[in-house]
């Protein structure tokens, strides 16, 4: 099942980092491995690229800093299209303007962390209710089960940090998780995508087993 699970792969520039770069690596790797999302660091973009290789045949998130993106997303778009989810962190935005306008179908630009690990959190969280559905579609309601629950713990880890002290009242880019409930409500609840799930186990009289 993990190896079905989507890579994301995190590209930092050569030199060393500053503190907020390294914080905002520790959170997404805390994050991402308690919900059994594999990520990949790398600090190059010769690495990247290798990565991306390997991973071909799997969905892959790339989260990049403005310089890097600059040249790597060119790259990306012309060598690996079914790579379309790429998350750009930037402390000014205006400053990669002139090339980011050419790939605005496939990057998504943040200039505060908090708001690019919930948006890259629910669009992983997405993805996994798309995967499970397809295997409900399958008839294969154990790995569908998985996939919803997996879903159904990034949703509640994003509405979580959604409503952390960075989230501050007066920021430009100040989000609020309540009105992100609509997928929660589809997973949750006795007709919930969850309960399908494991009602489709029951009958087919195999144990549900608990995420």
């Amino acid at each position: 099942m993990k190896d079905e699970f989507n890579e994301t792969t995190t590209g930092t520039p050569t030199q060393d980092p500053d503190a907020m770069d390294v914080s905002i690596l520790n959170d997404e790797m805390r994050e991402f491995h308690s919900n059994n999302v594999p990520l990949v660091v790398v600090r190059t973009i010769d690495d990247a690229k290798k990565k991306i290789n390997e991973h071909i045949n799997d969905k892959v998130f790339i989260i990049c800093s403005g310089t890097m993106g600059r040249a790597l997303v060119p790259i990306i778009a012309e060598n690996y299209p079914t790579v379309q989810d790429i998350y750009i962190y930037a402390h000014d935005l205006a400053l990669h303007a002139d090339w980011a306008m050419k790939y605005v179908q496939m990057i998504k630009m943040f200039d505060f962390h908090t708001s690019l690990l919930i948006r890259l959190t629910r669009d992983i969280s997405k993805w996994y209710i798309e995967q499970g559905k397809l295997y409900s579609q399958l008839d294969d309601p154990i790995s569908a089960l998985k996939y919803f629950q997996q879903a159904h713990k990034l949703e509640i880890e994003a509405n979580r940090r959604g409503e952390t002290e960075w989230n501050l009242p007066g920021t430009t880019t100040r989000l609020r998780p309540t009105a992100f409930l609509t997928r929660l409500k589809h997973l949750e609840g006795e007709h919930g995508l969850i309960a399908q799930a494991e009602n489709a186990i029951r009958a087919g009289g195999l144990p549900v087993q608990n995420s």
